[in-house]
């Protein structure tokens, strides 16, 4: 927390909305592809995706990923599938209800996301304070009875065997404070008035 007060904070730029806004548009078109699997998978065709061999570089995201989706839109549910391919592909309108509830789902996963990020790591993050994790390493109820002797000794204290009786102190005896000259600077009279006060 220091070391953030003293150093200048780097403004947020043009580079994390563009971020922000390329991995929304990637979610989505991965939800197309998505949708359209899952109302394959429905129709009893199993689990479909486009062709990873189509195009220059193999890939499972290659040119028919990207190619197919015009046509998965339409409600195609063939559109960049390898060939040959399967039987029972999913209707149009099976294709089209799976995408809307993808869509949303993913949509709702990444809005969470989002906001989770930001209250971790984003501006308006609570800083200084300890997580559930943390406070229960130190504050638990384990670490709490493996302390106990040093909270409480007069309670969970262990003496050591032979070790001599702690020694009782009154709160106004000012003569067994440490200190080689402590005793000199005490006035006879009060010296006096205490030994008084002991033979009583």
């Amino acid at each position: 927390m220091q070391r953030e007060r003293r150093r200048d904070p780097y403004p947020w730029t043009w580079e994390v909305p563009l971020a922000v806004t390329l991995a929304t548009l990637f979610v989505i078109v991965a939800g197309i592809q998505l949708g359209r699997s899952v109302a394959n998978l429905v129709a009893g065709a199993g689990w479909t995706w486009p062709d990873a061999n189509a195009g220059a570089f193999p890939s499972p995201i290659g040119t028919a990923f990207w190619t197919s989706l015009p046509g998965v839109l339409g409600g195609n549910a063939e559109a960049g599938l390898p060939t040959p391919a399967p039987d029972d592909l999913a209707g149009r309108g099976l294709v089209w209800g799976s995408l809307a509830l993808t869509e949303l789902a993913l949509l709702a996963a990444t809005i969470w996301l989002g906001v989770w990020a930001y209250q971790r790591w984003g501006r308006g993050r609570m800083r200084g304070m300890a997580t559930a994790a943390e406070a229960e390493k130190l504050l638990g109820v384990t670490r709490l009875r493996k302390v106990a002797g040093i909270v409480r000794p007069d309670l969970y204290g262990k003496h050591a065997p032979g070790a001599p009786a702690p020694v009782q102190r009154a709160a106004c005896d000012l003569t067994e404070q440490p200190g080689p000259q402590l005793g000199h600077r005490l006035s006879p009279w009060l010296l006096d008035g205490r030994r008084t006060k002991e033979h009583r």
